[in-house]
């Protein structure tokens, strides 16, 4: 991948409140995460990467957003989800120059303008595959420790590879 998968094991949280996921809901969230990763660069570097993406592939995040409202039990439950995790994706990258963000987001950016319906499939089962049922992927960029660099540059660096 041109994108790093980040593991992180499912929240106690998650599995006290029963959140049980099924295989199709486990591969609808890592596809959504990934959109939603895709929107807030975009957004941020103000280009058409993501509006393309959406158009190219409709079908399949169709099919994962109504994969994630039957997990939520309705569209409200998704739309507080979804919220959660745009705010997450946004929040990791506050502070941080927008020439930074998307200098770090080059190989993501890439990635999604390259990927359609079945190539967007096959890299989230392929992703869900790696990791099984009981991890969360977060599509990240690689972090490179660059010493000739400004202090805020070298900042802006670490807390957009932190989670």
């Amino acid at each position: 991948f041109g994108a790093v998968l980040a593991l992180q094991p499912a929240s106690a949280a998650e599995r006290a409140r029963g959140q049980c996921y099924t295989p199709s809901a486990i591969e609808a969230e890592q596809a959504i995460r990934f959109l939603t990763d895709v929107m807030i660069v975009s957004t941020t570097c103000q280009d058409t990467i993501y509006a393309e993406f959406r158009l190219r592939n409709r079908d399949p995040i169709l099919a994962y957003q109504k994969a994630m409202m039957a997990h939520f039990h309705g569209a409200p439950g998704f739309d507080r989800w979804n919220t959660v995790i745009a705010n997450q994706a946004a929040q990791k990258r506050a502070g941080t120059p927008s020439t930074v963000v998307c200098q770090q987001a080059t190989d993501l950016m890439k990635q999604a303008s390259a990927l359609d319906p079945p190539k967007f499939r096959a890299q989230v089962d392929r992703a869900v595959s790696i990791v099984g049922q009981n991890r969360t992927l977060f599509w990240v960029d690689l972090q490179v420790v660059r010493r000739s660099v400004t202090a805020p540059i070298q900042l802006a660096d670490q807390r957009n590879s932190s989670s």
